[in-house]
């Protein structure tokens, strides 16, 4: 079972970058270490989940690395923990960081914002609202769904510049998550 989850997975950096640049894709980097518990998890519970399997293969270029022996490409990240996940694009510019294990919801969610902060500063909207709204239709209830709010929200707002819309969505947000740090976000000195 295991040699299956790394079907499509790549271990070498610099074709992971080449095959992001031939395939249009960001390379969704993970940190591991042999002895890592939170790895073990991921590798048992989630990677095999037919879903998370399905969203990072289609959306990213999977790539692995030993946080111990590519030292330079961990360097070149400052990453410190395993496992640790990081969205790259096809220079290796890092877009998207999550440190530490996470069950398989949250694991989609998290590929959703990370997919979504690569995607809105090259100016794929549709894409990334089409990413992100799948995501609050399935997550409503997630705690990081006020995350994929929020970024629905930045895409209106570079969309339209209209000020109203984004503090109206803003509004949403407090009133749907008042306990989320996106609520705590609210930019406005008036209340």
């Amino acid at each position: 079972m295991e040699t299956d989850i790394w079907q499509n997975w790549l271990f070498e950096y610099e074709s992971a970058l080449k095959q992001s640049a031939k395939e249009r894709k960001p390379v969704l980097l993970q940190f591991h270490r042999e002895s890592c518990s939170g790895c073990k998890k991921l590798y048992t519970s989630v990677y095999p989940d037919l879903m998370v399997k399905k969203e990072m293969h289609d959306w990213f270029i999977c790539l692995r690395q030993d946080i111990r022996k590519d030292r330079k490409i961990r360097s070149r990240y400052a990453a410190v923990w395993t496992p640790s996940f990081y969205v790259l694009d096809y220079k290796g510019q890092s877009y998207f960081q999550q440190a530490g294990f996470l069950e398989i919801e949250d694991f989609r969610v998290v590929l959703r914002i990370g997919l979504a902060e690569y995607l809105i500063p090259r100016g794929q909207y549709s894409h990334a609202k089409q990413v992100l709204q799948e995501g609050l239709d399935l997550f409503a209830d997630n705690p990081r769904a006020s995350a994929l709010l929020f970024r629905m929200g930045m895409i209106n707002y570079l969309q339209t510049w209209d000020n109203k819309q984004f503090r109206a969505h803003m509004r949403q947000i407090r009133e749907l998550y008042p306990q989320s740090p996106e609520a705590r976000m609210w930019p406005w000195i008036e209340d």
